[in-house]
């Protein structure tokens, strides 16, 4: 073989590895879309049930009260720990019990789960979803 075809091959070696990656990242992207509506948001209001504070993505579950005085325990699903810590949020941040109010995405299919966009904490509103939290 020679040196020239040795260097093409190597070179598309590494060009199907970088396509290989970004392709993973693409599809983990995709599967957000296809739970959650990216194009709907919900404003939540209610009582931290749990936190869980693992990767690859934090969740809580809050206890949302309802109009008619019945309660819905929604799940959702938040950034990742690394981003979580980044906006200065730990796992003791939050306590069960305390008052949450976030913005979500909700599931595609209707059950009470969804996305977090955004998560009142206090008095500071913290983005979370893909381009809204710092670089």
């Amino acid at each position: 073989m020679s040196t020239r075809v040795a260097r093409l091959v190597v070179r598309c070696g590494y060009l199907v590895a970088v396509i290989a990656i970004a392709g993973g990242t693409l599809q983990a992207h995709h599967a957000v879309a296809g739970v959650y509506d990216l194009n709907k948001e919900v404003v939540l209001e209610g009582r931290l049930k749990k936190l869980n504070f693992t990767n690859p993505h934090a969740s809580i579950e809050l206890t949302v009260p309802n109009k008619d005085g019945t309660f819905t325990e929604w799940v959702l699903t938040t950034a990742s720990i690394t981003n979580l810590t980044r906006e200065g949020i730990n796992k003791t941040s939050m306590k069960p019990g305390e008052i949450l109010k976030v913005t979500v995405l909700p599931a595609r299919n209707g059950n009470p789960a969804g996305f977090i966009r955004s998560l009142q904490l206090g008095d500071r509103e913290i983005k979370l979803f893909f381009g809204d939290s710092r670089d």
